[in-house]
């Protein structure tokens, strides 16, 4: 059982390596800032699912005092991983859907983490059942807070692709609620759960990227130029104005713009507000919607 672990194991991380690796030249090659907490997000998983398959390796192959010491060292590390992906999952998916990291969020998640790690520091100590299940059970709701936050906000992620791709994440993570509930009930069956979750992530994910690229080169052979001042002639746009716009479609934050300006951070709100009156729009996706139909008409 333990070698057909390490086999599906070893499967997941090898998957999961070809698209962080893939993310990372789309990175390169695009400079979109999603694309970089993606690679920290995917990255972080890649690291958990290599820690559990070094797990399974060290009891498989290591014994004695070093191979618990060993074991030990890895379950810690694992830990800590967790109670990061804890916190910066829903902040991801938060940036995803361009709404902003508040509260009480940027409270409930780090609390949230700082459970799960003292859950796993507990269960070292005296190991139970329950604090395992405790860990499994609040990891769970994490998942689920964002998948809920997806499916609400669906409509309001921009890109198409990515759309499709954050729809397509959620049928496979519902598709999982059976495995979830057995886990449940058999806590042994809980490494396949994260094998064949994070092995299916990265199979959805890879053609994602593979669909952006085609899309994106597809649009900058279709439209091999930058937006310009002129094309946002019927929006009455200042120069200083289009310098913001400039900057908002390259992911800054109006912190971020006023650094870069070298303005305050009230006048960039108040360029924004004006850029948003004069294109008649209430969001930054909506914004850069008008921008893409100005770029290509």
């Amino acid at each position: 059982m333990s070698g057909f672990l390490l086999l599906v194991y070893m499967l997941a991380f090898a998957l999961g390596s070809m698209t962080l690796a893939l993310a990372i030249v789309y990175r390169m090659a695009h400079k979109e800032r999603w694309a970089s907490f993606f690679i920290v997000c995917h990255a972080s998983l890649l690291g958990a699912m290599m820690l559990l398959a070094l797990q399974t390796l060290t009891r498989l192959f290591i014994t004695g005092f070093g191979g618990q010491v060993l074991s030990l060292i890895l379950r810690i590390v694992v830990l800590a991983d967790a109670a990061f992906l804890i916190v910066f999952l829903p902040f991801f998916t938060s940036w995803v859907i361009a709404h902003p990291w508040r509260q009480p969020y940027a409270t409930l998640f780090p609390f949230l983490a700082a459970v799960y790690l003292g859950l796993g520091i507990v269960n070292q100590i005296r190991p139970l059942l329950f604090f395992e299940q405790a860990q499994f059970v609040l990891f769970v709701f994490v998942i689920g807070f964002c998948l809920v936050v997806l499916v609400r906000n669906l409509s309001s992620i921009e890109n198409k692709t990515a759309r499709t791709s954050a729809l397509t994440i959620i049928i496979v993570s519902l598709s999982m609620v059976p495995a979830i509930m057995l886990a449940l009930f058999f806590p042994g069956f809980k490494p396949f759960l994260y094998a064949v979750y994070f092995l299916a992530l990265s199979i959805t994910i890879m053609v994602f990227l593979f669909m952006e690229f085609v899309r994106l080169g597809r649009e900058e052979t279709r439209h091999a130029r930058e937006l310009t001042l002129s094309d946002l002639a019927p929006y009455n746009i200042t120069e200083r104005e289009f310098e913001i716009i400039t900057l908002i479609s390259q992911g800054l934050t109006n912190k971020e713009i006023a650094a870069e300006l070298d303005i305050s951070a009230n006048t960039v709100t108040n360029h924004v507000a004006n850029i948003f009156s004069k294109t008649q729009v209430r969001s930054r996706i909506d914004l850069l919607n008008v921008l893409k139909q100005s770029l290509y008409q």
